[in-house]
């Protein structure tokens, strides 16, 4: 059963080579490392750092939000909707 996938490959391994490929590795890690070295450094970590700082403010602040707020379970120790005291009659 030849396909025409068979005849593709057989002309792929017949063809010559025009390039090496021996050299590609090295040749993509340095356009890599180059484009690193231009990128600036410190706006990046500016970002970064405000970023953080931003979260920890708002979760600061909706943690104090959250506590601030009384506590409406009816399992809580000190709660108006406890059965001791709806029993009692609020007294």
């Amino acid at each position: 059963m030849n396909t025409d996938l068979d005849k593709f490959l057989d002309r792929l391994r017949d063809a010559v080579n025009d390039r090496q490929l021996d050299q590609l590795e090295p040749g993509v890690w340095a356009r890599i490392d180059a484009i690193r070295f231009e990128a600036p450094q410190g706006g990046v970590w500016g970002w970064r750092a405000a970023l953080a700082a931003v979260m920890l403010s708002f979760g600061a602040l909706a943690g104090g939000v959250a506590a601030a707020q009384p506590e409406s379970s009816p399992f809580a120790i000190h709660s108006s909707l406890a059965p001791s005291t709806l029993l009692e009659g609020g007294q």
